[in-house]
This record gives structure tokens, sequence and C-alpha cells, in this order.
């Protein structure tokens, strides 16, 4: 399997992160199965995680076989200490608006790593870095969905710009609007 890419951090994210890898490598793969499998708030709030898409080499393979676009964030040593990813996918609701996602958006900060500060300068990197890379710099609407009972995620995805959209008992759906990716992209 071909090395990932790595990226310099952008300043926000240093000195904990050593660089920001683009795609897949042997080594974090094992870490992500490891880490999916063990990790507290992993299995409370993407228990899928450990039960179906990182299980073993297998079910990752079926899940990179998906088309997304995987970004690792690196901590000395060569730790794992965060994962991103975006894929094509239709938006999951029948509602009006302005501009209907393409795209999803998933996050993982692990723990060592968890409450220093490092999902939004990660998000806003690997943003950059999806959009010059993989959409030649089109800018796209994105969504994701999250557990109502998530505080922390959904303190950064709303201070990063996500809006909210629909909600349930179980969760809530928010939208990255494009004109919103253009800012964050603009500004870092």
């Amino acid at each position: 399997m071909a090395e990932c890419k790595k990226y310099t951090p952008i300043d926000s994210l240093k000195p904990l992160i050593t660089y920001v890898g683009a795609g897949f490598d042997d080594t974090l793969e094992d870490q992500l199965i490891t880490k999916s499998a063990t990790e507290k708030s992993i299995l409370k709030y993407t228990p899928k995680d450990a039960s179906e898409r990182f299980t073993n080499r297998e079910a990752l393979k079926k899940w990179q076989s998906k088309g997304r676009s995987v970004y690792w964030l690196i901590g000395d040593g060569d730790d794992l200490a965060g994962l991103i990813w975006y894929g094509k996918s239709e938006f999951p609701l029948d509602i009006n608006l302005e501009d209907t996602p393409e795209y999803t958006f998933a996050i993982r900060i692990y723990e060592g790593y968890a409450g220093k500060g490092l999902a939004k300068p990660f998000m806003a990197q690997s943003l950059k870095i999806f959009v010059e890379d993989s959409l030649e710099n089109n800018y796209p609407s994105i969504w994701l969905q999250t557990d109502t009972d998530n505080g922390a995620a959904l303190s950064a995805y709303s201070k990063f710009g996500y809006i909210e959209v629909a909600r349930d008992e179980k969760r809530v759906t928010m939208i990255l609007p494009k004109q919103k990716v253009q800012t964050i992209i603009n500004n870092l």
C-alpha cells in the first residue's frame, strides 16, 4: 500500500501534531482498527467504527472502496491523533435548502488528543486539502449527523460554521454551506 501524503500542520495544530496525512498507510490503518475497538468515546458515539467500518482489514478495505477522501492527524512517534473523511453522499433529509449538500463529513479525535483544541484547526486544514486536491477548488456544501447528547461535537461543529437544519430525539443534522467553506479556506 502506498504511503499517505504528508502536509505540514497549520500553526494551531503545533506542537502536538507532527503532520496531517492524506490517503492510506498500513501502520495508521492498524492504529485505526485498534483505537476503534478500545476507545470509550468512539465506542459510545460511533459504535459502527468498531462493529462495521474498522473491525479488521477486510472491513476497512470495504469502507475504503466507497471513495472517501481520508485525512489523518498524526502526533509524535506516528501516533494516530485523529481522522477525518469526506465522501460523496446523498443528503438524507427531504427539506428545502438553498444548496443541497453533496458531501458528508466525519471526524474522530482520539484519547490523549481530545479536548486540546485540535478539532477546529484539523477540520479547517483537511477541508482546504480536500477542496484543493480532490475538488479542484470547487467549493462543496457538506452535511453531517451526530448524536443529540454529544455536546462536544455539537459545539465544535457550530463553532466551525455548521448550521443545524434538523433534530430528532437521537440525531442532529447539520450543514456547512458553500459560502462558509469558501470563507474558511480563504482565511487559512
